[in-house]
Order: C-alpha cells, then sequence, then structure tokens
C-alpha cells in the first residue's frame, strides 16, 4: 500500500489529554495488517444506528436520521440527517472509545508521520496551528509571500514576525514555480521556513533540497500541501517523506472527504506533538462533527485499500488529457513536460495567449455546460482532476476543451500575468501588529503611500495582493481593480473595492 509505515500507533493511556481526548503518551506501533481498518467509521456507524434521543446536544436530536415529519424536516430533513457528534453520537462524552486518536494514528502511519490532528476547519486551521506551533511572539518565519491568506491569519495568531521568501516566476508564464533552495541565502534568526507545494497552479517545489537547507541550519519546514493529500500515498512524493517537519493537506481537494476537512501531521522531533496539539485545540471547536471526521478515516482507508490502482488510473487519465490538449496550436499545457520540473499528476493548467483565447471566457462556457473550473484569469484556466474522475469523462472533457478553443479561438496576444504572484510588498509592520492596530476607513483611490490594515485576496487562490502593514501603492490600487473586474476580491472589509481600512496613529 501507498506510504504505510509503522512509525505511529495507537495513542494509549488518558494523562495530559487535550481536547477531543489526545494522550500526550508516546505513540506505540502499528501492525500493518491494520491499516484498513477505520474506526472512526466504525464508531460513526454504531452511533447513527443506535437512533439515540438524546438529552444533550445536537438540538435536532437526531429526529431527522429516521425520516420523521417533524418542526424543520422539510428543509433540514435532507441537511442533518447523518450529522452524529463526535461526543455523545460516535463515542460517549469522556471519549473513552478514542475513536478518533485511533484514526489519526492510522493517518499518520499511512503517510509516514509521527502524529496527525484531523481538522474540520481546512487546512486554513491547519496553516495557523502549524505556524502557532513553529514560531511566537517575537520569533522570525520565512513565509513565501505567494501562501494562502491563511499563513497571514497565523502570522497574527502566533505573533510571529514574517520574513517574506518569494518563488520563482516562470518568465514568459508569470506562473509561480516554487522557492528554490539556492534563492533563500542566511536564514538567520528565522526559526522556520513556510512554503506551499504544490502551488494552486500544480507547480511543485523542490521540498527537499528545501528540508536539507533548514535542517543543516537547525530550522523547521512547514508545508502547506493542501492541494497534494494525494502525493502523501504515493512512495516518495509527499512532503513528508520529502523531509519536511510539519505538513498540512486537505482531505477534500484531491481525496474525497467532506469540505473543510483537513488533516495536519509532524515527523521528527522539530515540532513537539503537545504543542501542536495545543495549537489545534485553540483553533477547534469543542462540539466537533463525527461525521465530518469520519470521512477523514474512511478517505484513508479507502487510500489504503484501493489507492495505488485508483491514482495510477487517474494520472493516466489526466495525461492522456494532456496529450490531446498539447496537440492543440497555440495552447501550452503547463507541466512537467513544459517546465521541466515536477508538477501535481492531477492538477491541469492551462496558459492560453498564443491561442488567444481568454481563460475568464473559457471558465464561462464550461460553467454553462455544468464544469465549473478551480480559477481562471485572461492567460490561464486551472482544473483539478481526481481519482473519481473516470477515463470515459476525461476524454469528454478534452474533445469539449478542444472545441471551445476552437471556438473563441483568437490572434496571438501578449501575456498579461496575475499581479498576485508577483507582489513584492514594501513592509512596514507585521500582521498581528497591523492587525491590531487602531484603524480607519478612507477611499482605496486616495490610500496611495498609507499602511493597509486589513487584506485583499482574488479568490480563488486566496493569495494577499495586499497584506495587513504593506504601504499601499498605486500599483496595488490598480491591480486589486484589475482582480475586482474579473472575479471576486476576498476578506477585505469593503466587497465593493472602493475603500479600504488603514493604520491611523
Amino acid at each position: 500500500m501507498f506510504g504505510c509505515s509503522a512509525s505511529a500507533g495507537w495513542l494509549t493511556g488518558a494523562s495530559d489529554e487535550s481536547n477531543w481526548g489526545h494522550s500526550m503518551n508516546e505513540p506505540e506501533r502499528i501492525d500493518a495488517g491494520r491499516m484498513s481498518e477505520a474506526p472512526l467509521v466504525d464508531a460513526w456507524q454504531r452511533g447513527r444506528s443506535r437512533r439515540m434521543r438524546p438529552l444533550q446536544i445536537p438540538g435536532h436530536k437526531n429526529r431527522f436520521a429516521d425520516g420523521a415529519d417533524v418542526l424543520g424536516s422539510d428543509l433540514l430533513g435532507d441537511l442533518v440527517r447523518d450529522d452524529i457528534p463526535l461526543q455523545g453520537g460516535a463515542d460517549d462524552n469522556a471519549y473513552r472509545g478514542r475513536y478518533l486518536e485511533q484514526a489519526e494514528a492510522l493517518w499518520a502511519s499511512s503517510v509516514g508521520g509521527d502524529h496527525s490532528r484531523f481538522l474540520v476547519g481546512g487546512s486554513s486551521q491547519g496553516n495557523i496551528s502549524a505556524l502557532t506551533a513553529a514560531g511566537g511572539p517575537g520569533l522570525r518565519i520565512a513565509v513565501d509571500r505567494t501562501s494562502h491568506r491563511s499563513a497571514l491569519a497565523g502570522l497574527v495568531v502566533s505573533g510571529s514576525t514574517p520574513e517574506w521568501v518569494y518563488p520563482v516566476i516562470h518568465p514568459e508564464f508569470g506562473l509561480p514555480l516554487g522557492v528554490a533552495a539556492e534563492s533563500l541565502g542566511e536564514l538567520g534568526d528565522v526559526v522556520a521556513l513556510f512554503v506551499t507545494s504544490p502551488t494552486y497552479v500544480g507547480t511543485m517545489t523542490d521540498v527537499r533540497a528545501l528540508a536539507d537547507r533548514c535542517h543543516a541550519a537547525d530550522r523547521t519546514l512547514i508545508v502547506d500541501q493542501a492541494w497534494g493529500a494525494h502525493l502523501g500515498f504515493m512512495p516518495g512524493f509527499g512532503a513528508l517523506a520529502q523531509g519536511a517537519d510539519i505538513v498540512t493537506t486537505s482531505v477534500h481537494k484531491a481525496l474525497m472527504g467532506y469540505s473543510q476537512t483537513a488533516v495536519v501531521t509532524v515527523r521528527g522531533d522539530r515540532i513537539n506533538a503537545a504543542r501542536l496539539d495545543r495549537a489545534v485545540d485553540l483553533t477547534a471547536t469543542t462540539s466537533p462533527s463525527a461525521t465530518l471526521l469520519a470521512s477523514i478515516d474512511a478517505t484513508r482507508a479507502v487510500m489504503d485499500r484501493h489507492g495505488e490502482s485508483a491514482l495510477s488510473a487517474a494520472i493516466e487519465a489526466t495525461s492522456r488529457m494532456r496529450a490531446g490538449l498539447r496537440q492543440v496550436r497555440g495552447l501550452v499545457v503547463v507541466d512537467e513536460a513544459e517546465l521541466g520540473q515536477p508538477c501535481d499528476p492531477l492538477k491541469l493548467t492551462l496558459w492560453l495567449p498564443r491561442t488567444g483565447v481568454d481563460g475568464v471566457e473559457l471558465a464561462g462556457l464550461l460553467w454553462a455546460q455544468g464544469h465549473g473550473v478551480e480559477a481562471a484569469d485572461a492567460d490561464s484556466i486551472v482544473m483539478t482532476l481526481s481519482m473519481l474522475d473516470e477515463p470515459e469523462f476525461c476524454a469528454e472533457m478534452t474533445d469539449l476543451l478542444l472545441s471551445l478553443i476552437e471556438r473563441i479561438r483568437g490572434d496571438s496576444r501578449p501575456p498579461a500575468p496575475a499581479a498576485l504572484w508577483q507582489v513584492v510588498p514594501d513592509v512596514v509592520m507585521t500582521p498581528r501588529d497591523a492587525f491590531f492596530a487602531p484603524r480607519r476607513r478612507i477611499p482605496l483611490a486616495a490610500a496611495v503611500g498609507e499602511v493597509s490594515a486589513e487584506q485583499f485576496c482574488p479568490y480563488p487562490p486566496g493569495v494577499p495582493l495586499l497584506a495587513p502593514g504593506e504601504r499601499i501603492t498605486a500599483e496595488v490600487v490598480r491591480d486589486i481593480a484589475a482582480a475586482g473586474r474579473i472575479g471576486r476580491v476576498a476578506y477585505c472589509s469593503d466587497p465593493t473595492l472602493e475603500s479600504v481600512e488603514i493604520v491611523s496613529g
């Protein structure tokens, strides 16, 4: 099976417990024969079959599980029918079964980690937890400036000071290729490095080189692998296998978990597991849904049972899509063959300027036929494939893309690369200081020269054009307006983009 390791196991004992019944005892080893088990799924199924009428939360009292005609059943019945809480549902109030803990240990073992925590706040929660576990007030962390906005949240929560580092940008395509180890220079007083791999467009950083660089200086490497959960089940491909110390990954993106499910995993002793647990518990709900959490356990069991064959088939189908699309005159398929570096085998990114096609227009035509894409701008369109995209579907999508591109083809044009991948900010204060500073609102057009108290993130992908604590320039104002014309700019206080909150005083 992919990535099966016996380095982690059932976390037993009841001392020093954190939220959701986790113990701080050293893990035991898991027998390889148990890797296809799904203890939390089994507990969820038992909880559902009991049909309890609880004298405790949840307020829906499991009444929708049996299709009862009760208050709200017309609107809520289908939505919450399978909602089983972890506490008092899949497990008892004291978490005596420790089913979640067992499931987390199985995940860690499958991906070659030592300790994992399941998350219901997405990889955003994992990134905040990782940065909080690795950093602290006044500590410096080198952070890829093209990281997801959750990295900013982690800096605010932890109080760490960012030292921005920048990925290599393709000279023609304007897309990020990853942070190069040789570009880091001296690590100085930074305690950790935070990078994203795979990137949103599918390019992959040389994590092994970064790990060697960090570990030679006794520094911690954190990898946001939100888009690469499948890589952890491919021997040698995942960030943990390449030497990362702590990795966050989304189970709902490339795999099959419920939306917003994710896992954060540590390997080695540079990040103390108990410290990570405290950081996760700081950001976690105290009323977790066993339904969401069990979908992570189920996904891991499916991967341990069938992952090798399913991934091989999906990668082959995606490769055939690339081969077919590569025949289109002027179309660039952004992959390993084109770039000469590793790329996510299930991400399909097309670069369009030589075809004269506008990516936003192409995405709109696909949407009209029932096929949403991850992201699109004038130059590119990004699509994600998975193990549930059959070869027949991939072939159908190849034909559809071919016909649509030919329908709207135009003259070759100069590229207009997205600004968010190329931001080099003028940093005035830390994100945390800006977050808590006094603020006032002024028109964005009049804000040049001021210090932003908030962030502006084109979404997708959620990478900030402007972060708290950065000086607002005329170029930033222009780029925010341009991003707003083609899509959503999120996490700013004024969705019209007409005003901005600045640091005052």
